[in-house]
């Protein structure tokens, strides 16, 4: 079991390699078996890497692979620390919940787009996940989508994108980075409500950072240091994006970029 330190400095010294090619980088994924067996260390050493390289205080990595249907495939977030301060860090394991089935890590082995999505679109992993409202993430190897100049896995790859837009109309295609910047805010940002005002905070910066309320709600004036902005209003929830708002029924959504630290947000 190689400790916190090792891991930090040998995921560290690959991350420098990118830092020097003018390459920015938030996370890592694992060769093999590489930290299977510890993963407290691997995500610990992951933060310090990523921390001492860029700068980056919301670290991620992907390691392992669910795809059994009665497993969660949530992002885990490990090693939490300085939350009530500005200089609050984390590391999130992303898992995904798909194997290879595009072209396999060597791009000898034809994968199957029906076992993502069905022609039908009833059936498949994919629907799995995203009918449980889990983030979705499909694993493959450039090998496999390229092919050998073939480009088998990434036309499966377009015919999965395909049928997914098919069947649904809410999907947002997210970085690695941006999947974990969003659940470290998600897990740990503390919302009040004190009258017609919620009070912020927030140790984790998010783009497009979603909130549910109850009550019909109006006018949400969203408010950080001497920054303050107007949300405006959509009339449903698949119209959300960056400082809007709708009702829906008897709560109010509200879709806004949370910066770090304290804000709020006030209504009529």
């Amino acid at each position: 079991t190689k400790s916190a330190d090792e891991l930090g400095e040998y995921i560290g010294y690959a991350l420098q390699v990118l830092k020097d090619a003018g390459l920015h980088c938030d996370g890592v994924t694992t060769p093999g078996g590489f930290g299977s067996r510890n993963i407290p260390n691997l995500a610990r050493g992951t933060q310090m890497a990523v921390r001492d390289v860029f700068g980056g205080r919301v670290a991620h990595f992907f390691r392992d692979v669910v795809t059994d249907i009665n497993q969660s495939v949530q992002p885990q977030v490990f090693h939490a620390e300085g939350l009530e301060s500005e200089e609050a860090s984390c590391s999130v394991h992303i898992i995904g919940c798909t194997g290879d089935w595009f072209g396999g890590w060597d791009g000898l082995n034809p994968g199957d787009p029906d076992r993502f999505i069905t022609p039908d679109l009833n059936e498949g992993r994919m629907v799995e996940v995203i009918e449980s409202g889990e983030p979705a993430i499909m694993v493959c190897h450039w090998p496999g989508i390229y092919y050998n100049g073939d480009k088998v896995g990434f036309n499966i790859f377009k015919t999965v994108v395909s049928r997914l837009h098919e069947k649904y109309d809410h999907l947002i295609w997210l970085k690695l980075s941006e999947i974990s910047s969003y659940w470290a805010a998600k897990e740990f940002t503390r919302i009040t409500n004190s009258g017609n005002q919620l009070e912020i905070w927030a140790p984790f910066e998010c783009t497009d950072f979603t909130i549910q309320i109850p009550g019909p709600w109006k006018n949400p004036v969203f408010k950080h240091g001497e920054k303050t902005v107007l949300l405006s209003r959509v009339n449903s929830s698949g119209q959300l994006a960056m400082n809007t708002w709708c009702p829906e029924q008897e709560e109010t959504i509200l879709t806004f970029d949370l910066p770090r630290g304290k804000s709020t947000i006030t209504f009529d």
